[in-house]
């Protein structure tokens, strides 16, 4: 009769214990399968994935660790019902860490290829967020020795009494004189904040597409390419704008659901949730300006936003990626406290094909620079 007793009490703590798990597990699918979602939802429409996207690599490695302990305890049905969505999750982390370096290099000699490059260079230091001049000259420098032959720049700075030289030594450095830029803030007549193109090829047309109620852009300039003419988008989409203090709250937030810390999660969430609207109707004006581009396009920028959102497959589509990390590494092009945050690009029509691709590790701004060379098909 005891043994009975206790055969029941264990059998009804086994089911519990399942329960309680498989009820993780289709918790866990289903936060997953709404980040995945997050590309065709925009976030001005519903924002709850545009979150959770920023989340999809943390979820993708935790469901994978929930699936090997469903196989381990063989409950089959569970497993059948997830499978769809892992593999939808192992093509999208294919954005995160290329897997097809398995079967192809990255590497290539190509004589006629152009090196491009995308980098966020947080105003030259002006602010000395690291080191000031000194960083500002290091940044310089960095951009003249890569001497990419198209270098897109985001949150550029000028200013015009030459005390703090930007534009002049790169144009000298890279030997040209064709250069796009924008300003959309301009302080006493003298600081200039914007975006800028620089090309060793000529510029024939510049365009602006401009964002309402932000100081956020994208530009895009008409580059002629050994007698080819390609259209170069350079933009900037709406950023989080977190200050010093949210990314060390971020960082180190203990868990206590009872802590005053918490009362500094809703502004935060608040300012995630608008920049991420924001950049969701960015995204679709930027799209439609690539669809009917009357030319080949390259597409560079700072989206602040992950691969597995909406912005990025609003913009990416019917273009190459030409990210591949064969190190096996998260691409990270965010320098700061919040890692596997890859927010920067080089797209391109497929008119092009790219190789040796690099995110230079370089701490010179909260952005690390890449580049890429492309040559035509």
């Amino acid at each position: 009769m005891i043994s009975w007793e206790n055969n029941k009490r264990k059998s009804l703590f086994r089911r519990i214990i399942k329960f309680v798990f498989l009820s993780l597990y289709f918790l866990l699918m289903l936060l997953l399968l709404l980040s995945l979602l997050s590309k065709f939802i925009p976030a001005d429409t519903f924002y709850i994935p545009s979150l959770l996207s920023l989340t999809f690599p943390f979820l993708f490695l935790l469901f994978v660790l929930f699936t090997l302990l469903v196989i381990y305890r063989k409950y089959y049905i569970s497993l059948i019902i997830a499978f769809p969505v892992l593999i939808w999750s192992v093509v999208v982390i294919n954005r995160y860490v290329d897997l097809s370096c398995l079967f192809f290099s990255s590497k290539c000699e190509v004589d006629s290829s152009i090196k491009v490059m995308t980098f966020n260079v947080r105003l030259f230091d002006r602010y000395n967020w690291k080191g000031g001049f000194e960083k500002h000259e290091q940044i310089l420098n960095f951009i003249i020795n890569q001497q990419p032959d198209i270098a897109c720049f985001q949150e550029y700075y000028y200013q015009s009494d030459g005390k703090y030289p930007t534009t002049v030594p790169l144009l000298k450095g890279l030997q040209t004189s064709y250069i796009h830029e924008h300003y959309t803030v301009v302080n006493n007549n003298r600081d200039y904040f914007g975006i800028a193109t620089i090309t060793k090829f000529p510029i024939i047309k510049k365009g602006i597409i401009s964002f309402k109620k932000t100081s956020n852009i994208c530009i895009y300039s008409d580059v002629v390419i050994y007698s080819d003419t390609v259209r170069v988008f350079n933009l900037h989409l709406e950023s989080v704008r977190l200050g010093v203090e949210d990314y060390a709250f971020i960082s180190t937030v203990e868990q206590k659901p009872d802590s005053a810390e918490y009362n500094k999660t809703l502004p935060i969430l608040k300012r995630l949730i608008r920049s991420a609207k924001k950049r969701s109707v960015q995204a679709a004006i930027v799209a439609d300006s690539i669809l009917y581009s009357p030319y080949p396009v390259i597409v560079c920028g700072d989206f602040n936003d992950v691969p597995a959102s909406y912005t990025y497959s609003k913009i990416s589509k019917g273009l190459a990626d030409s990210y591949s990390q064969c190190d096996f590494s998260l691409g990270t092009t965010y320098n700061g406290k919040i890692p596997f945050i890859r927010i920067d690009y080089i797209l391109h029509s497929p008119a092009f094909s790219s190789c040796n691709y690099k995110i230079h590790k370089v701490d010179l701004s909260d952005h690390y620079p890449v580049s890429v060379q492309l040559y035509k098909n």
